[in-house]
């Protein structure tokens, strides 16, 4: 993984390697003596890759460094370095080496003079300044001090306008504010113009002193509540509807991802409403942190400021807001950020915006019900505050209601106990029995109409805890009593799976008459098999339960259709070709039964969105899966904070497919954020889901060529998993599998090999030899096997995987197109270009795509085609195929170094007239998705 960059050097050096002199100072560039022709953003790079000659320089520091805050797009970088190595190789030097997907490496050795020092970082600022770039505004006061910026007030002195300015040189100062305006494009493109978020309406960050421009928000609420009277005059349920409004604005932001970490009365600012009142407006997003840095991709932003080596650099925020957990060192959630609100909450009520929350705050409070809204959301144990910022708005938005319907429960007591004694005196005095049963005739007959929904509802609960105590009734009597027939206790240790069994068998005798109740237990059954790894019993209980809750409910009903979105997760997890079809033909037919609710914000559209992500990733079709993902993960934040299970799922799968497209340092930073994540603590989630969180750690962590940190941790996950499924179940394989490929990156050969061919022995032995997941695993073994063994062995595996796959799952399928490119690569390094010829012919750029996101498949296959064609004695045809595609990958910037001189040494064999040799190396060959 990249390290973090240094420190910035004030120094600047004339640098010398080879023919090649650099002057910074004069961003000079000379070859020979003479001066060369280039642009500033390539020499702006090229002193950037100086400055760390030997450590890879990732994208986005580059980007951050070079491009300042202009919104731009991956190409600029590539053509940017193109450029360069342009101008250096005029002297003959090739230096710039390309790490895929994450940056760019100048190799060394080269000498460096200082020629002196850049100018001074402080800042100066007086009073009637004007704001450098921004000479109409004038400076009127400094407004204090952040983590990442100097903040001035300035106004026009015409139309006394006024802005705020956030002024900021170097380290981590620009840093901040460079952060704020991308989290603050975020907020805006996603959520639109809101009067409770300070807008930012333009930078600089080119020149210095650099800085962010905003609206001016209104005084602080601390400089606010100090002076004016109002807020001492604010009554409580004045107090809270200011509040909501802030707690609405932190909501909206944790409902696109961003985190804001320093929630403190200083960064809300208040001003008055054209219409009257106070409104409260959230700012101060400098220490802020984005949870899913792929949403910039999607809205086209620029990362600045949030580098993949600072995925979180500390906790940040103001001590008496921080919750616990951060001051014991694990990372910022949404239930950080909820607890600083708490404390916001228990001051503004209080009166008091300085007041900690000592122990005894509760007396402060005169309101049960706030008292414990409070507590929920200051609970020292992260896991038993509220689950979101949403939680706390319903619960402080409905106080009315909650009050009337604690009056309500209170009254109801009282007049239940009165009843009771006047019951008790009627029985005493049976001449009065008559009176008093017509006296509370006309009262009941009288409330009766205004607690008719309130009986609605007790019936409904009477009758679901009837079937409640019907199930216990069946589980404990039938099933446990059926396993210990002497009745005094077991005679054996029955398994989970024999109970299970028992279940099954017994589950339509008991409840033949209560399809309700059926469905319901059939459910939980498809459930606990599919937990146990046993998908075909685990598909049928969920196909009798959706059966049964449609003869119960109908089939439109809520509950029918979750329960078929279930089975077809379930189906998809299966990988039967047969079960794969049904899945999509049945996903399909639900989604058109859900029809204009996929839209809405709620419980459907949710499972909707979670069937689909795991429809699309069991088949490798990586971006459709994380589209419907990253829509399941809003709405599971939204509707369902605190469902651990589902919440580990989505957000495990979306990592799992940031990791795909290459985005390793992302993936990494996900993955150890829901490591430290208490809602996914291995007591709420299992061991099991905790075991592939970290294996998909150590998949990204092979990636980045951390072998060492990366095999304990796929052995621990292995060993977890074998332990809780089983050693031959479908996830402990595939989790081995990562361990032998481990071996394998890390050149260990003989290890790799031993572990690939256990796992795809198990793996037919258990599942078959038609199934995705053994046939993936027999591809794996291919590679393997040819790298490290027999490779003629190995191309019989290439080939009964891709042929396999292709039979089994479709033409289009991803892994069989990525094993086909594969076995079509071979080919032509054991100089079967015939062979070769044949194989390339089937495939296409779509799914390979699908399956490595990288961008020039269509150039890798004409450089394959060329390169065949040139062993086949085309040489014509085949130079120039192979030329042409050589130069656009090189344009591209993203493809394998190794690769494209391998390819480059075969154009300069062919140009001198020699014999065409066949690279040993199969470094080129890429590994399917469905292995990683």
């Amino acid at each position: 993984m990249p390290q973090a960059l240094p420190p910035p050097d004030d120094r600047v050096y004339r640098w010398r390697f080879g023919a090649v002199e650099f002057d910074e100072a004069r961003h000079e560039l000379r070859v020979s003596g003479l001066p060369v022709e280039a642009e500033p953003r390539p020499l702006q790079v090229l002193a950037l890759l100086l400055r760390h000659v030997g450590e890879v320089v990732t994208k986005e520091e580059l980007f951050e460094s070079v491009w300042a805050g202009r919104v731009t797009v991956d190409h600029v970088l590539a053509t940017a370095i193109g450029k360069l190595r342009k101008a250096l190789d005029a002297g003959g030097e090739s230096r710039i080496v390309t790490v895929p997907r994450i940056g760019y490496r100048f190799d060394g050795p080269v000498e460096r003079i200082a020629l002196g020092h850049r100018p001074s970082g402080e800042l100066t600022f007086e009073p009637g300044q004007p704001v450098p770039g921004r000479e109409h505004f004038l400076l009127e006061r400094p407004l204090g001090q952040t983590l990442g910026s100097e903040v001035w007030l300035a106004r026009q002195p015409r139309s006394r306008e006024a802005r705020v300015f956030k002024f900021g040189r170097g380290g981590e100062r620009l840093s901040a504010i460079k952060r704020e305006a991308t989290l603050m494009r975020v907020l805006r493109d996603t959520l639109g113009e809101r009067e409770d978020l300070v807008r930012v309406l333009d930078w600089n960050f080119e020149t210095e002193p650099c800085f962010l421009e905003c609206e001016y928000g209104g005084d602080s609420l601390v400089e606010w509540a100090a002076a004016n009277a109002a807020f001492a005059g604010w009554d409580r349920d004045q107090r809270v509807d200011f509040f909501l409004q802030v707690a609405c604005a932190v909501d909206a932001a944790h409902g696109v991802g961003v985190l804001h970490k320093d929630i403190k009365p200083a960064n809300i600012l208040v001003r008055q409403r054209h219409g009257g009142g106070w409104q409260a407006c959230l700012t101060d997003f400098g220490s802020s942190r984005l949870l899913q840095p792929g949403r910039l991709a999607e809205l086209g932003i620029t990362g600045l400021g949030l580098t993949v080596t600072r995925p979180d650099a500390g906790s940040g925020g103001t001590p008496l807001y921080l919750a616990p957990e951060l001051v014991a060192g694990q990372p910022p959630t949404v239930r950080s950020d909820l607890y600083a609100l708490g404390v916001l909450l228990y001051q503004l009520l209080v009166g008091d915006l300085r007041r900690p929350m000592a122990p005894g705050w509760e007396r402060d409070i005169d309101d049960p019900l706030l008292t414990g809204d409070i507590s929920r959301a200051t609970d020292g144990d992260p896991a038993r505050r509220l689950g979101s910022v949403a939680e706390l708005v319903e619960r402080l938005s409905t106080l009315p209601q909650r009050r009337t319907d604690a009056q309500r429960r209170a009254g109801s007591a009282r007049a239940a106990e009165q009843a009771q004694r006047a019951l008790e005196q009627a029985r005493a005095r049976r001449p009065w029995i008559a009176a008093t049963i017509g006296v509370l005739s006309i009262g009941l007959l009288a409330s009766s109409l205004l607690w008719y929904r309130s009986e609605r509802l007790r019936e409904a609960a009477a009758m679901q805890a009837a079937r409640a105590e019907a199930v216990s009734g069946f589980l404990s009597d039938d099933l446990l009593g059926a396993l210990s027939p002497g009745g005094s206790g077991f005679e054996r240790d029955p398994s989970v799976r024999e109970v299970l069994e028992l279940a099954s068998d017994q589950v339509g005798r008991r409840f033949a008459d209560d399809p309700a109740t059926r469905g319901g237990v059939h459910a939980a059954l498809g459930q606990a098999w599919r937990t146990l790894g046993d998908r075909e019993r685990s598909v049928a209980h969920l196909r009798e339960a959706e059966r049964h809750y449609a003869r119960a409910f109908g089939p439109a009903d809520p509950l029918t259709l979750r329960t078929r979105y279930a089975l077809v997760r379930t189906l998809a997890y299966s990988n039967t070709a047969a079960h794969i079809a049904e899945a999509g033909t049945l996903l399909e037919a639900t989604d058109a039964e859900v029809g204009p609710r996929l839209q809405e914000d709620g419980e459907l559209a949710l499972e909707a969105a979670y069937a689909r992500g795991v429809f699309h990733f069991q088949q490798l079709q990586v971006e459709p899966a994380l589209e419907a993902y990253r829509r399941a993960d809003r709405l599971q934040r939204k509707l369902r904070p605190d469902d651990a299970q589902m919440a580990a799922n989505i957000r495990s799968n979306l990592a799992d497919g940031t990791l795909r497209q290459g985005d390793l340092a992302s993936a990494i930073a996900q993955l150890r954020a829901m490591l430290a994540e208490p809602l996914f603590d291995a007591r709420r989630i299992g061991e099991g889901k905790v075991a592939g969180h970290r294996i998909m750690l150590a998949r990204a962590l092979r990636n980045l060529g951390q072998y060492d940190e990366a095999l304990p941790l796929a052995e621990a996950a292995a060993a977890a998993t074998g332990r809780i499924l089983g050693p031959d179940d479908y996830t402990t394989l595939v989790q081995l599998s990562t361990v032998a490929s481990i071996h394998d990156y890390a050149g260990r050969c003989e290890q790799a090999l031993e572990i690939a061919r256990v796992v795809r022995t198990r793996m037919a032995a258990r599942y078959g030899e038609e199934r995705q997941a053994t046939l993936v695993e027999t591809g794996n073994l291919g590679f393997k096997e040819y790298d490290c063994g027999d490779r003629e062995t190995g191309l019989d595996y290439l080939r009964q995987a891709e042929s396999g796959l292709r039979r089994h799952f479709g033409e289009d399928n991803v892994a069989a197109h990525s094993f086909r490119y594969a076995l079509a690569k071979a080919l032509a390094e054991e100089g079967r270009h015939a062979e070769g010829l044949r194989v390339l012919d089937g495939l296409n750029v779509a799914s390979l795509t699908a399956g490595d996101s990288t961008p020039g498949w269509d150039q890798r296959l004409r450089a394959l085609r060329g390169r065949l064609l040139l062993q086949s004695g085309e040489t014509g045809a085949g130079r120039a195929l192979l030329a042409e595609a050589v130069e656009a990958l090189s344009a591209l910037g993203s493809a394998d170094p190794h690769e494209i001189a391998s390819l480059q040494a075969l154009l300069a064999d062919v140009d001198a007239g020699q014999a065409l040799a066949s690279p040993s190396t199969p470094n080129g060959v890429p590994v399917p998705a469905t292995a990683r």
